[in-house]
């Protein structure tokens, strides 16, 4: 016989806050998931005003920072679907996907449960002369919401919208900055990186005025700044097949509006987040800005994608490219799905995978910009390939893993070469420098020449390459041609150029 007892599997409020928080790797990754739904909010209500304020305040005995988000939407309409885990019965756009946003995003701002505050407005509560207060600590029953009447506004917008209050530890304030190259710890300069994070997040919404958003900054002295933030955009050198465009693409579950560019930044370029500011962060021309970023509905998901897509790992050489698609429909099912916390997507989801084909039936492989590389270890593994496929002859050993003197017996002893090439014609050897060769590099190229005859192999020519070669060093290899190595032979030393192998480097 079969009987059956009750589990009561309700959570406990601490131990769920807690268990949600950590999802986002900065307080800005936060502060856009707020913003996801004031858009959100525009989106699904076509409101005409669509303003957000962001504001951060200083604070003076710690140097915490109390952080406040602000919008003129509609106010939110179903407070309990909005704090009800995992629903989406209040979602208003394909930003709203997962019903957890909110909760996360204030459980990882405010890890504490204690000091966070949300105000709410609708057309209705106007007309009743009333706003809702809803506050820390976080319950999972007996949770209410405060009725605030004839109480002024806490906000500086005025008619319907929402406000998100918390105080973040100045911690967590600081991994705004993280990554910035030596470091940042000045309350108005990490400001200004939110500022600029913002702006490029969201330079689609900001473009096509979805959204109006401004960074309003108070410090510790009371020294206030407005600013309004701009759209981060890259500066294109040139496009490249299929250029720039738009197509209607069914990624598996209905079509989608794919805009589209493929093309090269340029390398010295100045974008403004916002006033005389230059960006310190993307489209940079440099690993960590280039590669595919994937957008949705204008509103960056994720970037700096190779592997992923083409199964090569980013390098130097590919610093020029980038690729940026934006996806657009108001339809959350035909888009490849989100991470929780919106700082990716899901990978192995069926409309991703058909979104990366798309991009390889436009970009088979992307093509490296040797000009581009910081070491001649790199152009040399070009003009290796080049070798390779351009020279016919079918027992070639061309390679740059060739070693001299590894007959001694001893490992230690074994000098890499930077280029072999053995052909009917000879062997031949290279040493090189990406720009300028010194006397230094003519000795080198001597050692690999003396280790091969050690060997046993006998060399026909060394090739000393690079951009330029100083006359010393020409006096140096005329010298050394004059001389004879161990087997009886002179060396036979020639000098070219990157360009000579049609290897361009641009200066």
């Amino acid at each position: 016989m079969e009987t059956s007892m009750a589990i009561d599997n309700r959570p406990n409020a601490d131990e769920l806050w807690a268990g949600i928080g950590g999802h986002f790797d900065s307080l800005g990754q936060i502060v856009d998931e707020f913003i996801d739904n004031c858009i959100s909010n525009f989106a699904g209500n076509n409101t005409m005003t669509r303003n957000i304020i962001i504001s951060l305040v200083e604070i003076a005995i710690n140097g915490d920072v109390r952080v406040a988000i602000e919008d003129s939407g509609t106010g939110i309409k179903k407070l309990n679907e909005a704090f009800t885990l995992g629903s989406c019965a209040a979602a208003e756009s394909p930003l709203n996907e997962h019903g957890f946003g909110l909760k996360h995003a204030l459980a990882s701002a405010n890890p504490g449960n204690d000091s966070w505050v949300i105000y709410t407005r609708t057309q209705e509560d106007i007309e009743a002369g009333q706003f809702k207060k809803i506050e820390a600590p976080y319950k999972i029953e007996n949770y209410t919401a405060k009725l605030c009447q004839d109480e002024k506004w806490p906000g500086k917008l005025n008619g319907t919208g929402t406000i998100i209050q918390f105080t973040c530890k100045k911690e967590m304030y600081k991994t705004i900055a993280r990554g910035i190259k030596g470091g940042m710890s000045n309350f108005k300069s990490i400001a200004d990186v939110l500022c600029e994070d913002i702006g490029y997040i969201y330079a689609g919404v900001i473009e096509e005025n979805k959204a109006s958003i401004t960074l309003d900054i108070v410090d510790v002295n009371g020294d206030h700044i407005s600013r309004a933030v701009g759209a981060v955009k890259p500066d294109w050198e040139d496009y490249l097949k299929p250029g720039s465009g738009s197509e209607d693409v069914d990624l598996g579950e209905g079509k989608v509006t794919i805009e589209y560019q493929f093309g090269k930044i340029n390398e010295k370029q100045q974008r403004e987040a916002f006033d005389n500011t230059t960006a310190r962060k993307y489209y940079k021309r440099n690993m960590s800005s280039s590669g595919v970023e994937i957008r949705i509905n204008g509103r960056v998901l994720c970037n700096n994608l190779f592997k992923e897509i083409w199964g090569i790992e980013k390098h130097n050489s590919y610093n020029y490219l980038l690729v940026v698609v934006n996806l657009k429909s108001a339809e959350r099912e035909v888009l490849p799905k989100t991470r929780t916390s919106k700082n990716g997507l899901r990978e192995g989801d069926e409309r991703l995978e058909n979104l990366y084909h798309w991009i390889r039936s436009n970009m088979n492989i992307p093509v490296k910009d040797v000009s581009l590389a910081d070491h001649e270890t790199d152009l040399f593994e070009e003009l290796c390939a080049r070798m390779n496929q351009y020279n016919p002859d079918p027992n070639k050993v061309i390679k740059t893993e060739q070693y001299a003197f590894t007959s001694t017996g001893n490992l230690k002893d074994k000098v890499r070469i930077d280029l072999y090439c053995k052909t009917s014609y000879g062997v031949t050897i290279y040493e090189g420098k990406k720009e300028i060769t010194t006397s230094k590099d003519v000795y080198q190229l001597r050692m690999y020449w003396d280790g091969l005859v050690y060997d046993g192999i006998k060399p026909d020519k060394g090739i000393l390459i690079a951009t330029e070669h100083p006359d010393s060093v020409k006096s140096l290899v005329s010298i050394v041609n004059s001389m004879f190595d161990a087997n009886g032979d002179k060396y036979n030393f020639e000098m070219r150029t990157w360009q000579d192998e049609g290897i361009i480097i641009q200066k």
